[in-house]
Parts: structure tokens; C-alpha cells; sequence
């Protein structure tokens, strides 16, 4: 939410993606995402945040696997939940929604792309692993709307400045693949009355998404999220454009994405 002097209150919703690269120890990974939630998003998308961090996510808010498993019981809370956190346990994609705004309604995971033969020549038996996409669905106690984050990560390897590499036809399908399947389910939640946004690391510079505008949509020329100051995987997809995007570094190999919408 945003005011300016002698205007209504104007509200926003700000959307962090955070690829915190799964090497990473314990104690860099909870520095990480502090450093995201400091940042005070909405809602955020976090990649590569496997089972073993779980704990972790616990200490901000509440966590919902899917598949859904008993986690062991916490220490009673000195303090409210900040999030609703959604994790998938078979990809490392995980969404949240802060808890003083947010009420989870759905948690769910969809396929994108099964295990499959890769033509990466660092692959073990030449095999892609599967990839798949978490969805949170939230009601938004602050505008009659219901929204719903997408999180994904999809195959890496399969471009070179900003082109698909020809010599990985394989890797090009299914990553082409995988971008049809995440932009129909952006359909399909529209369709059902939803806000959508979908966070993630792409694995391919600007990607588009059809249905949803880029956060860098405006911004091409500008700095990016990894290695090369202009290299632009990360992005937070939303409603219309974004009235502000920023970078944060973290211990990560990846900067965070922010981006900030108008509602």
C-alpha cells in the first residue's frame, strides 16, 4: 500500500522471486530469505528450496506440503505467523502470502515436464528430472479478489543469449513444452476468477508468458539477475506492468527479483 500526500490510499502488491541456490548451507540459506522478507513482498516464490530448508520456512509462518505430510509439531509461536507458505516436495518451488493479509484456500502442484532423455552432456544417463509448477491460491482480506502465485523453474541449459541452443533440440521441445503447459494454467486460473501471478526462474533471458506482462517488460536495457549485469531469468509476472522492480543480493548466485504492482 502506497499514500501520497493529498491522495487515497493506493494499494499495491508487491511480488519477491528468489532462486537461493540449493549448495548453499543452512545458516546462508535463513540469511537468504530474511533478506527477501525484509523487503516486505506480498507474496514470493522461492526456487530451489528443497524438504531440508522446510524447517526454516517454518520459523516465519505456516507451511503446507504438497503432497500433503505430517511435519512435527513447533514450539508454541512467540508471535504470529508473517506467512502462508505452500512447499512442494518433489520440485523446490515453494509460494507464500503474508498471513496479515492473505488466507490460504488452495495448495496444489501441476506437471510440466516428466523425466525424459536430455541431449546436456553433463546430465547422469543423459535424464532430465521432472519439473513442475507450485500454486497457492489465497483469498485477499484487503479487496474483494482472490489471487493466485505460481512458482516454477524450468529446464535449464537450453539457451545462449537469449536464443534456444540448436544443438539441444531435446532440451528445446521440452522447455517450449513447459512453457505451454505454466501459460495454459495461467488460463485456466484466470478463467476461474483469479488475479494470477507466476514467479520463477525461466532458465531463458526475458522470457515471455502469454496472459501475464513481464516485470521487465520496459526495463530490457537494465540490470539482471545473474552472472551478466543484463541476463534477466528471474521474473515476476503479473496483471499489467510493474510500477517498480529492484534487485537484492543475497548470498545466492541469483539476485532477487521485487516487483510492484498496482492493484
Amino acid at each position: 500500500m502506497v499514500q501520497t500526500p493529498g491522495t487515497l490510499l493506493l494499494m499495491t502488491t508487491t511480488v519477491a522471486s528468489a532462486n537461493i541456490l540449493f549448495k548453499l548451507g543452512w545458516r546462508d540459506a535463513r540469511t537468504a530469505l530474511r533478506q527477501v522478507l525484509e523487503q516486505e513482498p506480498d507474496l514470493v516464490a522461492l526456487q530451489e528450496w528443497y524438504p531440508s530448508r522446510l524447517s526454516v520456512l517454518r520459523e516465519t509462518g505456516t507451511v503446507r506440503t504438497v503432497p500433503g505430510l505430517p511435519l512435527p509439531p513447533l514450539l508454541p509461536r512467540r508471535r504470529p505467523p508473517r506467512f502462508h507458505w505452500v512447499a512442494s516436495l518433489a520440485c523446490g518451488n515453494v509460494v507464500g502470502a503474508r498471513a496479515d493479509r492473505f488466507d490460504l484456500l488452495q495448495a496444489r502442484h501441476v506437471l510440466l515436464s516428466g523425466i525424459g532423455r536430455s541431449d546436456r552432456p553433463d546430465r547422469f544417463l543423459s535424464t532430465e528430472p521432472p519439473r513442475l509448477v507450485t500454486v497457492g491460491v489465497y483469498a485477499d482480506r484487503h479487496a474483494d479478489r482472490t489471487v493466485a502465485i505460481l512458482g516454477y523453474h524450468l529446464s535449464p541449459g537450453v539457451e545462449k543469449a537469449g536464443a534456444y541452443i540448436v544443438s539441444r533440440p531435446l532440451l528445446e521441445a521440452r522447455h517450449r513444452e513447459e512453457v505451454r503447459r505454466l501459460e495454459a494454467l495461467v488460463a485456466e486460473l484466470q478463467r476461474a476468477g483469479h488475479v494470477v501471478y507466476a514467479a520463477g526462474d525461466s532458465n531463458f533471458d526475458l522470457q515471455h508468458l502469454a496472459g501475464l506482462t513481464s516485470a521487465w517488460a520496459g526495463r530490457e536495457d537494465g540490470p539482471g539477475t545473474i552472472g551478466s549485469r543484463i541476463r534477466k531469468l528471474d521474473d515476476v509476472h503479473g496483471p499489467g506492468p510493474a510500477s517498480e522492480v529492484r534487485l537484492v543480493h543475497t548470498p545466492s548466485d541469483h539476485r532477487t527479483v521485487i516487483a510492484v504492482r498496482p492493484d
